[in-house]
């Protein structure tokens, strides 16, 4: 039952009078920790996916999609740090709601759109602008990092949950040891030869 390292395997699970309470309650603790990591990671990313997949998709809800006419000459190229598509630009635009008034907004453009030209937006119901919605792949990535995320975050709850455990019985055999050998020093000096 050895080990290429010397180490006597499994030694927790086998019978010894050296084994203390506290060696089978962090096997134990171990044998919980893995099981709650094969069940509950797999299981939390999967629905934590789907829910931020639905999430992305149901957003989509209540919006509509309408004919603007961009206002003023939308710039050539997009700004390094503008988090827009390579070919879009924000540019000023003006659109008709259902009450017959028109509104104007900063909407998406295609970069370089002229004065005049038309464009889609998209409203929400109030006629307010709104951000274009997802499509259905970058819903299922979106749903995706949702889930590794919610994953990893029971990971690292699980693990740190076994550390603190492995820690605080760590305390309790030190402490126990700090007494056996303060018993053993006191007998050891009440002996006269």
């Amino acid at each position: 039952m050895l080990n290429r390292s010397g180490r006597v395997l499994l030694w927790r699970w086998r019978r010894n009078p050296l084994k203390r309470r506290s060696d089978v309650a962090e096997a134990w603790i171990g044998v919980a920790a893995a099981a709650l990591l094969l069940l509950t990671v797999p299981t939390v990313g999967v629905v934590m996916a789907g829910v931020g997949e639905r999430s992305a998709l149901d957003q989509a809800q209540g919006l509509h999609r309408t004919a603007a006419r961009v206002v003023e000459v939308a710039p050539a190229t997009p700004s390094r740090f503008s988090g827009l598509a390579d070919d879009r630009v924000r540019a000023t635009v003006r659109w008709t709601v259902s009450d017959g008034s028109t509104k104007t907004g900063e909407a998406e453009v295609a970069a370089g759109s002229k004065a005049g030209s038309t464009t889609t937006v998209w409203l929400d119901d109030a006629g307010r602008l709104r951000p274009g919605p997802l499509t259905p792949a970058q819903a299922r990535s979106q749903g995706a990092a949702l889930g590794a995320a919610a994953g990893a975050g029971v990971c690292v709850l699980v693990v740190g949950g076994w550390w603190v455990a492995r820690v605080r019985l760590d305390v309790r055999r030190g402490a126990r040891w700090e007494r056996a050998w303060a018993e053993f020093n006191a007998d050891r000096g009440h002996r006269h030869a």
